[in-house]
Protein backbone atom coordinates (compact mmCIF):
# COMPACT_ATOMS: atom_id res chain seq x y z
CA UNK A 1 0.00 0.00 0.00
CA UNK A 2 1.03 3.38 -0.72
CA UNK A 3 1.13 5.95 1.99
CA UNK A 4 -0.50 9.75 2.01
CA UNK A 5 0.29 13.00 4.08
CA UNK A 6 -2.24 14.81 6.05
CA UNK A 7 -2.79 17.77 8.29
CA UNK A 8 -3.82 16.02 11.30
CA UNK A 9 -4.71 18.84 13.96
CA UNK A 10 -2.34 20.87 13.03
CA UNK A 11 0.93 18.38 12.15
CA UNK A 12 1.88 16.05 9.10
CA UNK A 13 0.82 12.84 9.36
CA UNK A 14 0.76 9.51 7.36
CA UNK A 15 -2.18 7.06 6.59
CA UNK A 16 -2.42 4.08 4.07
CA UNK A 17 -3.64 5.47 0.62
CA UNK A 18 -7.23 4.17 0.87
CA UNK A 19 -8.06 5.53 4.67
CA UNK A 20 -11.44 6.53 5.83
CA UNK A 21 -11.87 9.07 8.51
CA UNK A 22 -12.94 5.44 10.55
CA UNK A 23 -9.69 4.40 10.01
CA UNK A 24 -7.81 7.82 11.23
CA UNK A 25 -9.59 7.25 14.28
CA UNK A 26 -9.08 3.82 15.02
CA UNK A 27 -5.58 4.53 14.33
CA UNK A 28 -4.33 7.41 16.26
CA UNK A 29 -6.71 6.12 19.31
CA UNK A 30 -9.44 8.31 20.12
CA UNK A 31 -11.85 6.89 22.73
CA UNK A 32 -13.89 9.80 23.42
CA UNK A 33 -17.70 9.78 21.94
CA UNK A 34 -17.93 13.75 22.35
CA UNK A 35 -15.89 14.95 19.22
CA UNK A 36 -16.93 16.15 15.52
CA UNK A 37 -14.35 15.25 12.55
CA UNK A 38 -13.64 18.31 10.19
CA UNK A 39 -12.34 17.63 6.61
CA UNK A 40 -11.04 20.74 4.77
CA UNK A 41 -13.22 23.33 6.65
CA UNK A 42 -16.37 21.03 6.42
CA UNK A 43 -17.54 18.85 9.35
CA UNK A 44 -17.81 15.20 8.40
CA UNK A 45 -21.11 13.80 9.92
CA UNK A 46 -20.66 10.62 11.90
CA UNK A 47 -22.68 7.98 9.55
CA UNK A 48 -20.08 8.93 6.98
CA UNK A 49 -16.88 8.45 8.64
CA UNK A 50 -16.89 4.70 7.25
CA UNK A 51 -16.97 5.95 3.85
CA UNK A 52 -15.36 9.37 3.50
CA UNK A 53 -12.10 8.49 1.95
CA UNK A 54 -9.00 10.76 3.51
CA UNK A 55 -6.79 12.19 0.52
CA UNK A 56 -3.05 13.47 0.38
CA UNK A 57 -3.44 16.82 1.39
CA UNK A 58 -6.65 17.17 3.56
CA UNK A 59 -6.47 19.00 6.54
CA UNK A 60 -7.95 17.05 9.26
CA UNK A 61 -8.77 18.28 12.60
CA UNK A 62 -10.67 16.34 15.30
CA UNK A 63 -11.95 18.36 17.91
CA UNK A 64 -13.12 17.37 21.61
CA UNK A 65 -15.32 18.29 23.74
CA UNK A 66 -15.03 18.14 27.59
CA UNK A 67 -18.06 18.99 30.02
CA UNK A 68 -16.99 20.59 33.51
CA UNK A 69 -17.79 23.60 35.55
Amino acid sequence: MSKITIKLNGKNAEFEADSTISDLIKITGIKSKMFVVEKNKEIVDKPDYDECQISAGDIIEVVGFFGGG
